[in-house]
């Protein structure tokens, strides 16, 4: 008996014979396809998403040791003291009790900027107008009226002593219930080994301080713009008053110093050319501080300064942070035979965080995507150090080799190197699928000409 077959069963029949078939062309083609989409996503991706990447943290180098061997100093007694790590870096007597003479000034103005206007119009008394033995004065009469701010310029710049007991009067009535305020302050501030009996550091057995307390009294009253600003005016013209004309004033501070480089503020106190006193901050290529030096000498006093900076590196605990100056980063280059080019920099920057560590080191940059051809040394950009979260160094960011025009898809950052690799890679998986394609027809072609078996 014959069996009949379904039609269902005819179609799963032929279902089943039926083989799926790989156009091999059409694969390589779309390989071909994503190896180029692939090529210009991962050539131009990192392009969009930034400009670079920031300094190699391998490059910080440690510097500066405390106690490495400083200079002979003239001052008796002195102290430097770093505001980036608040601690002293140097010391000599730093404990002596000395005499400050005018650098006493610095609390009066600090005092006086704080508890008065500016415009404020205070009156000369009689105690403020009596007459000091050689020391430096304006020369007011008693009822003469001067603003609170000509006599602060007056004080920090000519070390005027009259100017002094006129600001402490205003501020607590009293010359003798300021500097009960003035030794209250400093008190507050942790400095035991001070004392103060008048507004201007006039000569007296009980009027002292130590290196010690001068540092952290002047970290505290520069702290006040004002009075920084103050501190390095050139010349000031106090105007007339009701009894007097106007003053043309220099910055004793900067005569003494022969204008210090780098100096950001200060004052200097003198009883004599053998007695000097002086204390001042500095900034240099990252790292500022602060020098105070009692028992000085007038030649000792422009000096010495001199001498602590000139080795204030060495002695202060810190980073060299452009000591290498080659490939402290790269950044991009459009239509170049290569996309990226390193960056070097120029000259010495350091850098000084309180933990004493590199990760309190931060740098910014700010880089340019170039276009080729790139010549070595062309500006790339600017970069900016950081620590203890403030702006200590800046500098720019040049090109460290010449950089070619590259072919055409390097207008997309794909390199000619990248773009030979590819190439390569696209004329092999095309032939191969030519390949492939062909003899998947000649096997085709041979089965349908074989002759079918009953």
């Amino acid at each position: 008996m014959r069996r009949t077959h379904t039609v269902a069963e005819e179609k799963g029949k032929r279902y089943k014979k039926k083989k799926v078939r790989i156009n091999y062309r059409k694969a390589a083609r779309a390989l071909v396809l994503l190896i180029l989409v692939l090529t210009i996503v991962f050539s131009y991706l990192p392009v969009a998403l930034g400009k670079g990447m920031s300094y190699d943290r391998s490059l910080f180098k440690p510097c500066g040791e405390l106690g490495s061997k400083a200079p002979g100093i003239r001052a008796q007694s002195a102290i430097m003291y770093s505001t980036d790590l608040d601690m002293a870096v140097y010391e000599k007597n730093a404990d002596q009790r000395m005499e400050p003479y005018s650098i006493t000034k610095i609390l009066t103005c600090y005092l006086a900027l704080e508890n008065l206007e500016p415009d404020k119009v205070l009156k000369a008394s009689k105690n403020a107008c009596r007459e000091l033995e050689d020391g430096m004065e304006l020369e007011l009469d008693p009822g003469e009226k001067s603003k609170a701010l000509d006599l602060i310029y007056a004080a920090m710049m000519m070390s005027a002593n009259d100017a002094t007991i006129v600001l402490g009067e205003g501020v607590s009535g009293s010359e003798s219930e300021f500097v009960e305020l003035m030794n209250k302050t400093v008190k507050k501030w942790g400095c035991e080994d001070t004392h103060f009996v008048n507004t201007n550091g006039w000569q007296h057995k009980d009027h002292y301080t130590t290196a010690r307390d001068m540092a952290i009294i002047t970290k505290h009253c520069f702290e006040n713009e004002q009075l920084r600003e103050i501190a390095l005016t050139k010349k000031y013209t106090m105007p007339a008053t009701n009894m007097s004309g106007k003053l043309k004033m220099e910055n004793a501070l900067l005569k003494a110093t022969d204008n210090l480089e780098g100096l950001t503020f200060g004052k200097t106190g003198s009883w004599s050319e053998s007695q000097c006193t002086i204390t001042l901050g500095f900034k240099e290529s990252g790292l500022s501080a602060i020098i105070v030096l009692l028992g000085d000498t007038a030649k000792g006093r422009a000096e010495d300064p001199r001498k602590l900076i000139k080795v204030a590196h060495d002695l202060t605990p810190g980073f060299i942070v452009t000591d290498s100056d080659k490939n402290v980063c790269n950044t991009w280059v459009r239509h170049g035979v290569k996309s990226k080019v390193s960056l070097d920099t120029k000259g010495l920057r350091y850098a000084y965080p309180k933990n004493q560590k590199a990760s309190g080191v931060k740098v910014k940059t700010e880089m340019d995507i170039l276009e080729a051809p790139v010549k070595k040394g062309e500006k790339a950009g600017k970069f900016y150090i950081y620590t203890n979260k403030e702006q200590v160094g800046e500098g720019y960011l040049y090109a460290g080799e010449d950089i070619e025009m590259g072919w055409l898809p390097s207008y997309l950052y794909v390199t000619n190197r990248t773009t030979v690799v590819a190439g390569i890679l696209i004329v092999l998986i095309l032939l191969l699928g030519f390949i492939l394609d062909k003899r998947s027809r000649m096997r085709r072609k041979a089965k349908n000409k074989a002759p079918e078996m009953h």
